[in-house]
């Protein structure tokens, strides 16, 4: 089985890399914008070469794995296709924009469809063995707020080199070990290639050379989201706030600015440069790479934190959950504190 993961894992890479380069060659052209943090015309539509590097990844170790070991494969390829799809959306929008509400409306559709259709959480666990029922419609309506909201952090904190690639490449990668861990090898074929082809177009992006658009964002955003629920099963596999505490960062900094700016009365819909990461850029002048690495060390201490609480007793993780996003708000709070004086 190792084999057949190492396989994937390299064809993932090298195929998002091969095509990152080709993209930055020859594909699409982003210009400057108010929003953002370039200064200069920029390639984009990278995404495509995630989707693809993914894609053919998962599908290669799924190929070679042992036989019986694809218990969980409609679901997969569902999660895979469907962000496929998603991808797709974003690399039309990445060319024509297509707006944003278009695409919030787009993304709740396809979401409340997979929740109803594919997977959905059914139970929240409490402590011990207590756990609150929420049946077929409420869970399937709490999975796609998980979804939407999880693949929407993801676009929004794709505003500089480095950050949401290499954010989500550790992400999914400790999605991809703790479904291993928990004996889902196929949920963890298909998260560990999307952490592949993540870091074979991160060079690209590091370099300033290439952009994932959303095509990447809204790919890898689904991504992460769809094989979170899958790999929940009922309380069988992965705890059901492991997703949540590998992505807290992300979410408390996306969740927290659209509430700053609810109490200015902003539009919450409207592009801006609010987030604490291009506060960061602004007040500091420092470059997209040493970000990159702050975030990418943040993101590993929440991922491996989250592997921990994997292995806790099932009584004690909501305590240990609350801890993390204790940390997490305050760690915000007290950053956006100092860059604001």
């Amino acid at each position: 089985m190792i084999a057949a993961f190492g396989a994937g894992l390299l064809a993932a890479l090298l195929v998002a890399a091969s095509l990152s380069g080709l993209i930055a060659w020859c594909g699409p052209v982003d210009p400057p914008r108010s929003r953002g943090s370039h200064g200069r015309p920029t390639s984009t539509s990278g995404g495509l070469a995630i989707l693809s590097g993914a894609s053919l990844g998962a599908a290669v170790t799924a190929t070679l794995l042992p036989h019986g070991r694809h218990d969980q494969a409609h679901e997969v390829a569902a999660i895979l296709g469907i962000a496929g799809s998603l991808g797709l959306l974003g690399a039309v929008d990445d060319m024509v924009d297509l707006g944003a509400r278009a695409k919030l409306l787009i993304q709740m559709a396809v979401a409340l469809g997979f929740a109803l259709t594919v997977a959905r959480i059914e139970a929240v666990p409490l402590f011990g063995t207590i756990a609150l029922p929420l049946g077929v419609w409420i869970g399937a309506l709490g999975t796609a707020l998980w979804i939407v909201v999880a693949t929407n952090a993801v676009n929004f904190m794709d505003g500089a080199n480095g950050v949401a690639a290499g954010a989500l490449a550790v992400a999914l990668a400790a999605l991809g070990l703790g479904a291993a861990f928990a004996g889902e090898p196929l949920v963890a074929a298909a998260a560990l290639a999307g952490a592949a082809a993540n870091a074979g177009y991160l060079p690209w992006n590091l370099a300033g050379r290439l952009f994932q658009g959303d095509a990447g964002a809204l790919f890898s955003g689904f991504l992460f989201a769809g094989l979170a629920v899958v790999a929940e099963r009922g309380g069988a596999g992965l705890y059901l706030f492991f997703a949540p505490l590998a992505l807290l960062p992300f979410l408390t900094d996306v969740l927290l600015t659209l509430l700053l700016r609810a109490r200015r009365g902003q539009s919450l819909l409207d592009a801006h440069r609010d987030h604490l990461y291009q506060l960061w850029l602004q007040r500091t002048g420092r470059p997209h790479a040493a970000l990159a690495w702050r975030i990418g060390v943040i993101m590993a201490g929440f991922s491996l934190y989250a592997l921990g609480v994997q292995q806790a007793p099932a009584g004690l993780r909501p305590a240990l959950f609350c801890v993390a996003l204790g940390v997490c708000v305050a760690g915000w709070t007290g950053w956006r504190a100092r860059l604001e004086r």
